[in-house]
């Protein structure tokens, strides 16, 4: 009987193996779309939304790395995928794991092959690896801890992950001057291109000016499965300039939100546009069914704005980090 129950052990075992194709691509969307409803809309796995990002735009343009080579999938012995492994920048491993397949031994071996074969070199030339893990899950703390691995005490090492039910009434926006309203097309692209400089990089005139002068990047955002001109968000200065925006990608299987990117450009903080635009964006979701919306944030100054519109619920992801 003993073997009988090992060998049945062994058969429902899940089975690494790289990522292989475009197909595979659409097979992790439904893993996480099924990982995020399992976990009663919990952020413990990246939001679908969040996968798309990655694939669409911010690995393609920035990061370039090669999936093939840095993305593994957990099947079972049917073909269902029970756990991937990816990573977001080089050197930074995300474990995303369907409840129902979670044992100590996957998680064991996921952070084995995470070791394996997504470590990189930091600015130093010092080989690293930085895994990110729920703060509240201490299996994986116990598990890393034996590793070697230490926890990052940073504030870019902590992303908090907050989320707001839509399913009460939503306080009215905030009144702010300007104009809100989705983005347009054409030149406001440009101009939308040319605030993401603005606002990320601290008035970097130049960041801006490439980002405008080279908007293909935008237009991989828009290419994405997700994407929604009317959940694309702006608010409009005086002069018709852009001042503030926010993107949102709606996930009407799950029907929840995530919101990425946020941000103002500095000539016009402080004045509330930050809050307006995102307070907008919840205002379109609750009407579209909406039951969940997301925002992650890194810095002092976000999670602030991120308590004032979204409330007190978060989660923590926290950076578990090991030099070889």
């Amino acid at each position: 009987m003993a073997q009988v129950a090992k060998a049945e052990t062994e058969k429902m075992r899940p089975i690494m193996r790289l990522y292989q194709s475009e197909e595979d691509y659409w097979r992790i969307r439904e893993f996480l779309r099924s990982v995020m409803l399992s976990n009663d809309r919990r952020e413990l796995s990246w939001h679908v939304a969040r996968w798309d990002y990655w694939v669409w735009f911010a690995n393609p343009d920035i990061e370039k790395i090669a999936p093939p080579e840095n993305v593994f999938i957990w099947e079972t012995a049917a073909g269902q995928i029970a756990a991937v492994l990816n990573p977001e920048q080089r050197g930074h491993a995300f474990p995303q794991i369907h409840p129902d397949f979670r044992t100590p031994e996957l998680d064991e071996e996921m952070i084995a092959v995470a070791e394996e074969r997504l470590i990189t070199a930091d600015k130093d030339g010092h080989q690293k690896l930085c895994f990110w893990i729920d703060s509240k899950d201490k299996s994986y703390q116990g598990f890393l801890t034996r590793r070697g691995f230490h926890k990052v005490d940073l504030p870019e090492s902590q992303e908090y992950q907050h989320r707001l039910s839509l399913n009460e009434p939503l306080p009215e926006p905030p009144l702010v001057a300007g104009t809100l309203r989705s983005l347009g097309g054409g030149l406001e692209l440009l101009e939308r291109c040319y605030a993401s400089g603005l606002g990320f990089h601290n008035d970097d005139i130049h960041v801006a000016r490439d980002n405008r002068d080279h908007s293909n990047w935008y237009h991989h955002i828009q290419s994405a499965p997700l994407y929604r001109r009317d959940l694309d968000i702006v608010a409009l200065a005086s002069d018709g300039s852009i001042a503030s925006f926010c993107t949102i990608w709606f996930d009407d299987v799950t029907r929840t939100a995530y919101i990425e990117p946020v941000a103002t450009v500095p000539a016009h903080r402080k004045k509330g546009l930050g809050k307006a635009v995102i307070m907008e964006g919840l205002q379109r979701l609750k009407g579209m069914g909406c039951k969940m919306a997301f925002v992650g944030g890194y810095s002092e100054a976000a999670n602030a704005l991120y308590f004032s519109t979204m409330g007190s619920a978060y989660d923590v992801s926290e950076s578990w980090e090991k030099y070889y």
